[in-house]
């Protein structure tokens, strides 16, 4: 009985073990990870006049549900025979990314991914020579004193981020964009908002981005 009373609880203690290891299998472990937008470097290369830079943060606090966080910084310096615009600024947006596809406890690598935004960008910007032409008055130079513009946007859109070597990610996302509040009547308004693209009511934007995961 006393064998028996052994082979049975060291059968139980098996038992728990296995059991306790499967779960240990399927708990989630959360994340964190730091980004650098590279598309702005390319759109630099197109767009000589225009220097966004741009870093995002997220945080998966449960399976599939990411915080997400991005900032950074906007120059554009415009350069012209009848003209010269300067402009400097920051943003930043906030909202949740949601896993619709992968991603899951077994492969945490590959996300597609949908996402909400909210958005704020701060403009300082000038026009300190402006030359008009006109064939019967002449030529007329005038200029835009600095003015500080602001603007408030929602965007929504979906991407996606996969593992290329252990915690190192590379991602796309594409997503809209709309204003729903900025700085009315300002003296012209700005040739490219921090944060947001071109001044356009509505916007659409791909971002390309490399990323270094952190577990927790």
């Amino acid at each position: 009985m006393n064998i028996l009373k052994y082979i049975f609880l060291i059968l139980a203690l098996s038992s728990i073990s296995l059991i306790a290891a499967a779960q240990n299998d399927t708990i989630f472990r959360p994340a964190a990870r730091l980004g650098l937008d590279v598309s702005g470097f390319a759109r630099q290369l197109m767009e000589t006049e225009t220097m966004p830079v741009e870093l995002s943060f997220d945080y998966e606090w449960r399976n599939n549900y990411f915080a997400a966080a991005e900032a950074g910084w906007l120059n554009v310096d415009v350069n012209r025979e009848t003209h010269r615009y300067n402009a400097q600024g920051y943003f930043f947006r906030t909202g949740i990314d949601i896993g619709i596809l992968g991603g899951d406890v077994h492969n945490p690598n590959d996300h597609v991914l949908l996402s909400v935004r909210y958005g704020y960008g701060r403009l300082k910007q000038e026009a300190p020579y402006i030359l008009i032409s006109d064939t019967n008055w002449g030529d007329y130079e005038t200029s835009v004193d600095p003015e500080t513009y602001h603007a408030h946007w929602i965007e929504a859109g979906f991407g996606m981020k996969t593992s290329i070597w252990n915690n190192l990610f590379l991602g796309w996302s594409l997503r809209g964009r709309v204003r729903f509040a900025s700085t009315s009547d300002p003296n012209m308004e700005p040739y490219f908002i921090s944060g947001y693209g071109k001044s356009n009511n509505a916007a659409l934007m791909l971002h390309y981005s490399i990323y270094y995961r952190f577990p927790l």
